[in-house]
């Protein structure tokens, strides 16, 4: 084992969205043993970078679910933006159809002006049929999407500039009906990669994006075969990595589906997961007295 990728959300992020003292320790750990450790997320780089730094901690990173390779200087490796127009295709969709979106680019991350009063509306109408669903439930998953680095509101998709790069495209709803709407328009799109990553989203990419081509890019940019690496990850976003890499981790808070698909499960992103599967990884990689 030489390298291992890691999904932010769900995986490597616990429940106040921080990498805990316990997890930025095991990754250390690895990486003092001569491991690469990647961060491979749907979130932006410079995102990303934020969490990082809050950890004090310093690797590569697969962002925009593999439209975008960095290494752990932050320079571009590689990077598969969708074309302009297919990308405004998708976004007039959107708007057309009252979407709350987030388009990632190489410069920040563009939502609507009105996005707010588009999921004040829909957490309304949520609330009044779903009387099990908590007002502070919906709050959380809102600010949880506001809390991104690097949103910038415009008044349309028109108004993103021409010189920026779309790499992702997320719609996020708390409608059922909406997400289904939105994930058959695009699920069977041969020219584009739609992905799931949470249970209130999609979201739409060129089709040479996703965190498998990704991994495979960046384990190739090293010098490492692919039975060389590793992936942890917890939704659908993280399948085409976990299935490609050399040994796939699934994380205790996962889908079953996605357990299913990988060779181990361990435990949970608020259980400090990644630290617990990088601690038997290295009891097999970089035996030590500590590791014993």
């Amino acid at each position: 084992m030489k390298l291992i990728a890691v999904d932010l959300d769900g995986t490597l992020l616990n429940a106040d969205s921080r990498i805990s003292a316990v997890n930025a320790a095991a990754v250390r750990k690895a990486q003092e043993c001569g491991i690469i450790v990647a961060i491979a997320t749907g979130r932006a780089v410079y995102d990303v970078q934020e969490k990082l730094k809050e950890a004090g901690l310093t690797m590569p990173i697969i962002s925009a679910n593999g439209a975008a390779v960095h290494d752990e200087q932050n320079r571009l490796l590689a990077s598969y933006p969708m074309d302009r127009s297919q990308g405004f295709s998708v976004l007039d969709w959107l708007e057309q159809n009252d979407y709350y979106y987030e388009v990632m680019t190489d410069q920040a991350i563009f939502s609507p002006q009105q996005g707010h009063q588009i999921l004040t509306i829909e957490m309304d109408r949520v609330l009044s049929a779903n009387p099990e669903i908590t007002l502070k439930e919906l709050i959380y998953a809102t600010e949880k999407q506001y809390s991104q680095a690097g949103i910038v509101p415009v008044a349309s998709y028109l108004h993103i500039p021409k010189e920026a790069e779309i790499y992702n495209i997320l719609a996020f709803s708390f409608e059922e009906h909406k997400l289904e709407k939105g994930r058959s328009r695009f699920r069977h799109d041969s020219s584009l990669t739609m992905v799931i990553s949470s249970d209130r989203n999609f979201e739409v990419e060129d089709i040479r994006a996703s965190k498998g081509n990704a991994l495979s890019y960046l384990a190739n940019h090293l010098g490492v075969s692919m039975e060389e690496t590793v992936a942890i990850g917890d939704s659908y976003n993280d399948i085409s990595m976990l299935t490609s890499a050399g040994k796939g981790i699934a994380m205790g808070n996962a889908h079953d589906e996605i357990k299913l698909l990988c060779d181990e499960v361990t435990l949970t992103n608020t259980e400090n997961g990644v630290a617990h599967a990088i601690e038997h990884l290295l009891k097999e990689a970089c035996p030590s007295p500590s590791n014993l």
